[in-house]
């Protein structure tokens, strides 16, 4: 499984002990399957430093359905306003900030975002400028 070979961005762990430090709520929300998205936060032993990994594969709904979105919401009991949404895909950008969450792009690589009806409230170009905003 290649998924399980890749490794994290060189910030990712600092910006994640950050995140714990300041008793931030960390979750995944992925269409991947519970045993990929496992594996790969094992596989970097980053595992930790998540509250929740939340997969769709339950549900057979795949993001960007609003129903989604609205898992995370039901899962702590909190309204979309109140959830930092990141991504570096466009179209998972904009589905978060049409549900309402504060939508962050993750644009590495300074790429045009796709006009899909919606601009992201921030953008950063590494984990570290995530700081700056929480």
């Amino acid at each position: 499984n290649l998924y399980k070979e890749l490794s994290p961005y060189p910030e990712v762990k600092e910006c994640l002990d950050a995140l714990k430090s300041k008793k931030i709520k960390i979750a995944i929300l992925s269409n991947g399957t519970p045993g990929l998205l496992k594996g790969l936060v094992e596989s970097n032993n980053i595992q930790s430093y998540f509250d929740n990994i939340i997969s769709v594969e339950d549900v057979k709904i795949y993001k960007p359905d609003p129903k989604v979105y609205e898992m995370p919401i039901k899962k702590y009991n909190c309204k979309p306003e109140n959830i930092c949404f990141l991504s570096s895909n466009t179209w998972d950008v904009s589905g978060g900030g049409v549900f309402g969450y504060n939508a962050v792009w993750v644009n590495r690589f300074n790429k045009v975002f796709d006009k899909l009806g919606y601009n992201p409230q921030y953008i950063i170009n590494n984990l570290n400028q995530l700081l700056e905003l929480v």
